[in-house]
């Protein structure tokens, strides 16, 4: 028992509920999420390691909506990938961008609604996988989708190198842009990956 208990202190000293902001509400934009904008839409976008600052366990990637646009947008596949990429600024080569091994699906679903209800507020979807990042790196989050209908504008900032990149569902290669959305990421930090067989070692278990 009493090992149990310190077992729970260490899980919970290594892990806290909280969140990462990034970017700033600089003008409202049509990417991601605007499906009448669109046919369909592949888009990458690029986080630098100093943005990120900590690690953490993606549960939920929020965007904050504008007054533009419309309260909800339903797609008819949306598919959210995460990976690493070892460069501080994208090129028009959508795989050539992730660290190889790295692009990881975190959310796949099919006619799936995005609800944004409230301009200036941000609006969440929590992924199926959730991504552990682990401190050291750039992160990649791209979302894609193949059709849909409805328009959710979301707050972009803009960098002076390439932080986006876009182009069709299925597209293999893009134009690159300097505007990628303001971002929260929510989940547990200041994570390590302690596994349980390193935690049964320490106390002998």
């Amino acid at each position: 028992m009493k090992h149990s208990i310190t077992v729970l202190f260490i899980l919970a000293g290594l892990a806290a509920s909280g969140d990462i902001d990034i970017g700033i509400d600089d003008y409202p934009a049509n990417e991601p999420f605007c499906a009448d904008c669109a046919v369909s839409m592949r888009y990458q976008t690029l986080y630098l390691e100093e943005e990120l600052g900590n690690a953490i366990e993606i549960e939920t990637i929020s965007l904050k909506r504008t007054i533009q646009g419309e309260a909800e947008v339903t797609l008819d596949t949306l598919v959210i990938y995460i990976g690493y990429c070892d460069n501080d600024e994208l090129g028009n080569v959508f795989a050539d961008n992730y660290r190889p091994g790295t692009m990881t699906e975190v959310f796949w679903e099919e006619n799936f609604t995005v609800y944004a209800p409230d301009p200036d507020s941000w609006f969440s979807i929590d992924l199926e996988t959730p991504f552990f990042y682990d401190g050291s790196g750039n992160l990649i989050i791209e979302y894609g989708w193949p059709d849909g209908h409805g328009a959710v504008f979301n707050y972009n900032w803009e960098d002076d190198v390439a932080r986006s990149l876009i182009q069709g569902w299925g597209s293999s290669t893009g134009s690159t842009g300097l505007g990628c959305p303001h971002l929260l990421l929510t989940g547990s930090l200041n994570l390590e990956p302690l596994t349980f067989g390193a935690i049964k070692a320490i106390f002998n278990l």
